[in-house]
């Protein structure tokens, strides 16, 4: 069962994703962002249950390498550490999605010191 119907009727995951930046920024509604983890679980990704609770989510495209988004799910563990999963999708094959857990990517150079993001609690 997909979050909204309009996102189910969208033929790509990267479609489906660039359309919820889209609103958010166009609206200035960040809460948008709370579609991806339900979105990430109706294509088979199983979010951290077991270790961690999630505590935001980040949704980045980088204007300097191309068609691709970065997600980021931010969890804090039970042992009070910080850790955050990635997730990749790329236009170039828009069904993929690259998952990079543990925080284990390379860094996009054109976000060296220039980081603006919005935050989303999902707990309170």
């Amino acid at each position: 069962m997909f979050v909204n119907q309009w996102l189910a009727d969208m033929t790509t995951k990267y479609e489906q994703i660039k359309n919820i930046h889209k609103i958010a920024v166009e609206t200035h509604d960040p809460n948008e962002l709370r579609k991806i983890p339900s979105l990430l679980n109706d294509w088979g990704f199983k979010c951290r249950e077991d270790d961690g609770e999630l505590l935001w989510t980040n949704l980045s495209i980088p204007t300097l390498i191309g068609e691709t988004i970065t997600i980021g799910l931010r969890y804090k563990k039970k042992d009070a550490t910080l850790t955050e999963d990635i997730f990749v999708l790329n236009e170039k094959d828009p069904h993929v999605i690259t998952p990079y857990y543990k925080g284990k990517y390379q860094k996009h150079s054109e976000y060296e010191g220039t980081h603006c993001q919005w935050t989303i609690k999902l707990t309170q």
